[in-house]
C-alpha cells in the first residue's frame, strides 16, 4: 500500500503539472517535450535498465552483494561515458529530430536518470520497495514545481529546455535522498562479481527494453511520421492510461524481490501463491478504467483543452493495452525472479521486434491511431508467450472468479455513469468539475459493488484498514 500510495502521489503531481503545461503551452510544445523524454528513456533502457534488473536480483540474494554493487557501479559508469560520446557525435541530427538544441541536455539528463534508477534498483534489491517508493513523489513534486515555475514565470529559458531542467532537478534531489537510504555500500569487485552482474544483464537488458518498448516505442516512431501536436495528444492519452496502471505497476515491482527471495529458498508453493494473488489485483483499476473511458473519455480529455478530445479513441485503445501489458509484465517479472532471464529474454525479443515492426507499419499507414493499435497488438503477443513460458516452470491458479467480479462491477459502474452523464453534463460545472463528478461517482459505484460481490476483495480491505 505504501508503494501504491507513493506512486499515486507522484502521478497526481505529474498530472497537475501536465494539465497546466498542456493548457498554457499547447499540444506542440508538450509533444516536443514528450519526444525528448521518449528518446531519453530509450537511452536509459539500452544502457541501464538491464543492469538495474541485475542489481535488483543480485542484491536480493544472499551473498557478497556489496561487491556485486561495486561491479554494477563501474559498468554503469563505463556505459554512460560510451553513450555520451555517441550523443556528441550525432548531436546535429539529434537536435533536428528533437526540434530544439537538446543534445547537451540529453547527456546531462541521462546521467542523472541513470543514477536515480541505479539507487532505486539497489533499494528494491534490499527489499525496501516501500522506502524506494517514497523517492518517486519527491522526484515528481520537485520536477512538477520547477516545470510549473518555468511555465508561469518563464524561468530557465522557458519552453522545452525549461521543462527538461525541471526533470533534472527532481531526479537530482530524489537521488541524493535515495543514497542516504541505501544500507549497503559498493566495494571493489573482482572478476567473479562482474560475471555475476553481467551474466544476468546479458539477458535482463531486454526485459528493460521490452518495458520501454511498450511505453515509448510508439512515441519515438511517431516523431518520424507526425507533427509534435499529434504527439502531444497521444501523450496525454498515454499519461491517463498510465495513471490507471500505477496500482498494477506497484504490485509487479513489490512482488519481484519477494518472489526472488522465495525462489532462492526453494519455496515454490509460496511463489505460486504470490503469482495468483498478484494476478487477482492487477486489473483492479484498469478494468473499470477501460469501461470508464469508453463512456466518459472525452470529458476527461477536455480538461486539458478542447483540442485534446481528438485523442478519445486512442485513449480507449491505450487503456486496453495497459491492461493486457499489466498481466504480461507480471509473468515476465516472475520469470526473472525465478532466475530464468534467458526465457524472459526470448519472449521479450519477440515482443520488442513485433512492437517495432507493427509501429512502423501501422503508423506509416494509419498515423497516430496506428501507434495505439500496434502497441496493444504487441502486448497481446507478449501476454500469450509469457504466460506459456511461466507455466512451463511453475503451476499457478488463474483467479478467474476475481476477474469476473471486477468485470461485473465495472459493467454496473459503466451503466450508472452512462445513465448519469446527461444530467451531469447539463449542470453549469466546468470541464474539470464535470470530469471529477463522473469519475468520482463511477469509482464509488465500482468499489461498492466489488466489496459486495467479492469475498477476496472484502477481506483484503478489512485487513488493510484493520477492522
Amino acid at each position: 500500500m505504501i508503494k501504491f500510495g507513493s506512486t499515486l502521489l507522484a502521478s497526481v503531481a505529474g498530472f497537475v503539472a501536465t494539465l497546466y503545461i498542456a493548457q498554457e503551452l499547447g499540444s506542440a510544445m508538450l509533444g516536443a517535450y514528450s519526444l525528448f523524454i521518449a528518446v531519453l528513456t530509450w537511452l536509459k533502457t539500452g544502457f541501464g535498465s538491464g543492469l538495474h534488473y541485475a542489481i535488483n536480483k543480485r542484491v536480493s540474494e544472499d551473498g557478497d552483494s556489496s561487491r556485486d554493487l561495486g561491479a554494477g557501479l563501474i559498468v554503469q559508469t563505463v556505459a554512460f561515458v560510451f553513450v555520451s560520446l555517441g550523443l556528441i557525435a550525432v548531436r546535429d541530427p539529434l537536435n533536428k529530430y528533437l526540434s530544439f538544441q537538446g543534445a547537451a541536455l540529453m547527456i546531462l539528463t541521462l546521467g542523472v536518470l541513470l543514477a536515480f534508477s541505479f539507487v532505486i534498483s539497489t533499494l528494491h534489491g534490499e527489499q525496501k520497495v516501500h522506502v524506494a517508493s517514497l523517492l518517486r513523489p519527491i522526484d515528481r513534486v520537485i520536477r512538477s514545481s520547477v516545470q510549473l515555475g518555468v511555465v508561469f514565470l518563464s524561468l530557465l529559458g522557458g519552453g522545452v529546455a525549461g521543462l527538461v531542467w525541471g526533470y533534472v532537478a527532481g531526479a537530482i534531489v530524489a537521488t541524493a535522498v535515495g543514497v542516504t537510504l541505501v544500507s549497503i555500500r559498493p566495494r571493489l569487485p573482482d572478476r567473479k562479481h562482474f560475471e555475476n552482474v553481467l551474466g544476468f544483464t546479458r539477458y535482463s537488458w531486454l526485459s528493460g527494453l521490452e518495458e520501454r518498448s511498450f511505453s515509448a516505442m510508439d512515441t519515438v516512431v511517431l516523431g518520424a511520421f507526425v507533427g509534435t501536436n499529434l504527439i502531444g495528444y497521444y501523450e496525454i492519452a498515454w499519461n491517463l492510461a498510465s495513471l490507471l496502471a500505477i496500482f498494477a505497476t506497484a504490485i509487479v515491482q513489490t512482488l519481484f524481490p519477494t518472489i526472488s527471495n522465495h525462489t532462492s529458498n526453494d519455496e515454490h508453493d509460496a511463489v505460486s501463491n504470490l503469482v495468483t494473488d498478484g494476478l487477482a489485483y492487477l486489473g483492479l483499476f484498469l478494468i473499470p478504467g477501460l469501461l470508464g473511458v469508453l463512456v466518459v473519455g472525452e470529458h476527461v480529455l477536455r480538461i486539458y483543452g478542447s483540442e485534446f478530445q481528438r485523442a478519445s479513441t486512442v485513449l480507449v485503445i491505450l487503456v486496453a493495452a495497459r491492461l493486457i501489458y499489466a498481466y504480461e509484465a507480471q509473468f515476465i517479472s516472475t520469470l526473472d525472479a525465478l532466475n530464468h532471464p534467458e526465457v524472459a529474454f526470448r519472449v521479450n525479443l519477440v515482443f520488442v521486434t513485433a512492437n517495432l515492426v507493427l509501429n512502423v507499419v501501422f503508423v506509416s499507414l494509419f498515423g497516430w491511431l496506428g501507434a495505439a493499435v500496434a502497441t496493444g497488438t504487441a502486448a497481446c503477443i507478449g501476454l500469450i508467450l509469457s504466460f506459456r513460458a511461466l507455466r512451463s516452470f511453475i503451476e499457478f491458479d488463474l483467479p478467474l472468479r476475481e476477474f469476473a467480479n471486477q468485470l461485473i462491477a465495472a459493467v454496473v459502474m459503466g451503466c450508472v455513469v452512462w445513465l448519469g452523464e446527461p444530467v451531469v453534463v447539463q449542470t453549469p460545472a466546468g470541464p474539470i468539475l464535470t470530469a471529477l463528478l463522473l469519475v468520482g461517482g463511477g469509482a464509488t459505484v465500482y468499489f461498492l459493488v466489488l466489496i459486495g460481490i467479492s469475498n477476496r476483495f472484502r477481506t483484503t480491505v478489512r485487513n488493510n484498514i484493520a477492522i
